[in-house]
């Protein structure tokens, strides 16, 4: 499950507690306990990004309608394991147990006398209650945490596919293609009295060099990801760095589409903010992007056009690479980076992100769509 999604079931199952409490309050109550519960669960909802501070403004919401109006309103009560389970999720050892401790003795304070009570039984209960919030957290985000892990693992095990896979292509393919090439260019001379076939001999000997040269240029980006196992590809310059920012590694990636005999336009539609990604979230970005690049290479036609797209959707940032397929072109798996379009939706879901492609027009799109919580405004 996504960080998006798993947000969407915690905020209905707030409101559900919330709805809940509320029906077992007075009916002078109920109003205001429904509209306390919504604020909480927002805040609730907003701890997956800022657990510190939606923490501390649950606990204000909370205390300052208690005890101004010496009543415990239950939708509050209830919606404190959710809160805690966030926290925990977090994985934040220090910053959980200060919450929870909190939450704890906030749950003990008496808005009648304003006063904490402390009732051994009553305490244990509530603690109980408080902590199996932190457990279902912490089972969640270690959980969600080791399937990252399984993720990079994963990722390293492709590069060293890669590399295999490279070296198979220069000492297979590669070899056996220029050796036929010259001997083409060989019978081309031969038969140099006959102009028909030597035209013909000449015609194969340039599809050959030219089919040639692509497959280098391919071996040539699987080998450049052995310098730096953390960028998919070899997203970088030549010396294995990876790319800083969002900007250059969209150029970074234009230049490529250009040295293997493709048109690059790269249309950038972010004209009130510049986004800036973590290197986490960069690297995975790129690893995307440039497996869609290669793909857009291989199933279009020579010196095709293909388009980068960035633009702003409801707080997302989509990025559309669209290619057009070429009509006899024959994909030939053999040339493939060894990551692919599952291993891509497993990248991109390590950083909440979607990943869709579709035909349309007879070209082919690919869209990565990023979340608001995986960048920040610059």
């Amino acid at each position: 499950m996504t960080l998006e999604r798993a947000a969407i079931v915690v905020g209905a199952f707030c409101l559900l507690l919330t709805l809940l409490g509320a029906a077992m309050e007075p009916p002078e109550l109920q109003l205001v306990s429904v509209v306390l519960g919504i604020a909480l669960s927002c805040a609730t909802v907003g701890a997956y990004r800022y657990p510190l501070a939606m923490s501390v403004f649950y606990l204000i919401i909370w205390m300052t309608a208690s005890l101004s109006t010496h009543n415990t309103y239950l939708s509050c009560i209830f919606i404190v394991p959710a809160l805690a389970a966030i926290v925990a999720y977090h994985g934040r050892v220090w910053l959980t147990a200060g919450v929870a401790l909190t939450l704890w003795v906030a749950g003990l304070i008496d808005p009648v006398s304003d006063q904490t009570t402390v009732n051994l039984p009553t305490a244990a209960t509530w603690g109980m209650y408080v902590s199996l919030g932190v457990v279902i957290g912490s089972a969640y985000g270690h959980s969600a945490r080791r399937y990252k892990s399984a993720m990079v693992e994963w990722d390293r095990d492709v590069h060293r596919r890669q590399n295999d896979l490279a070296e198979m292509l220069h000492n297979s393919a590669v070899s056996s293609m220029t050796v036929n090439t010259m001997q083409l260019e060989a019978l081309s001379l031969e038969y140099a009295k006959d102009p028909k076939l030597a035209e013909r001999l000449d015609e194969l000997s340039d599809s050959m060099r030219s089919t040639m040269s692509e497959i280098r240029a391919l071996t040539s980006v699987l080998r450049s990801a052995n310098d730096d196992p953390q960028s998919v590809l070899g997203i970088g310059d030549k010396t294995g760095k990876k790319p800083s920012t969002f900007a250059k590694l969209l150029t970074e990636e234009a230049a490529r589409l250009q040295k293997l005999n493709r048109q690059p336009k790269t249309t950038v539609l972010l004209d009130d903010f510049d986004p800036s990604f973590s290197q986490d979230v960069l690297d995975a970005v790129a690893a995307i992007v440039n497996e869609a690049c290669i793909n857009a290479v291989k199933y279009s036609p020579p010196s095709a056009g293909i388009s980068l797209t960035v633009r702003p959707y409801l707080g997302w940032i989509s990025l559309t690479i669209s290619n057009p397929i070429a009509a006899s072109r024959v994909a030939d798996n053999s040339m493939s980076s060894g990551i692919g379009q599952a291993s891509m939706h497993r990248i991109a879901t390590t950083i909440d992100a979607k990943l869709a492609s579709t035909e349309n027009d007879g070209n082919w799109e690919v869209t990565l769509s990023l979340p608001p919580h995986s960048y920040t405004r610059r």
